[in-house]
């Protein structure tokens, strides 16, 4: 309950502070329904039970083109640092760059709140693993997505938009550490832009 609380409360005060559409924050709701943070206790056979810090954050930003309305240019962040069974500690963190092009079938104007867009983005990125065996692995990323933008605006939530996508990204490893390629079919349902 206090989750669902969270996640209204910031979709209702970036309500109220969105005047436009120049610039764009995109999250998903899963990572805040999970937790930013998580706090939990683990214990493996042969070892002292340890207290496990899991932080998990995304940053997407986009700025639309004046010249070229129906284009943005955007960035990726994302930093993800905890445990799990299998991989032991790690921290992965990663930039990627790329645009969005956005369209509105049908229509004679452009809104980027209701519209369909084509998404691409290449990107460097390292993860750590500290539990033995240690590694350190550079790792390019590229990912192409399709999605529609629904305004909440019917509900009060003006500038808010549900973002669904079925995105394509594919992982290769530039070390040959642990991961040599990853390729993967993902149906992102609870994604949400913020307009500003």
């Amino acid at each position: 309950m206090k989750k669902t609380l969270v996640l209204l409360s910031s979709f209702l005060v970036g309500s109220a502070f969105a005047q436009g559409t120049t610039h764009m924050f995109e999250f998903n709701a899963d990572s805040m329904i999970r937790g930013l943070v998580s706090i939990d206790k683990s214990k493996t056979k042969g070892n002292n039970a340890d207290n496990n810090l899991q932080f998990d954050m995304n940053l997407n930003y986009a700025y639309q083109l004046p010249s070229m309305p129906q284009l943005q240019l955007a960035t990726r962040f994302n930093y993800n640092k905890g445990t799990t069974g299998g991989r032991g500690d790690f921290e992965d963190y990663g930039l990627a760059v790329g645009g969005i092009y956005n369209f509105n079938p049908g229509m004679s104007s452009l809104d980027l709140t209701n519209a369909m867009y084509v998404s691409l983005y290449v990107g460097f990125g390292w993860n750590h693993n500290y539990t033995s065996p240690r590694s350190t692995d550079e790792v390019l990323s590229g990912t192409v997505a399709v999605g529609r933008r629904f305004s909440l605006e019917p509900i009060g939530l003006k500038h808010i938009t549900w973002s669904p996508e079925v995105a394509f990204q594919n992982l290769n490893s530039t070390t040959g550490s642990q991961l040599q390629y990853s390729q993967s079919l993902q149906f992102r349902v609870l994604q949400f832009s913020a307009f500003f």
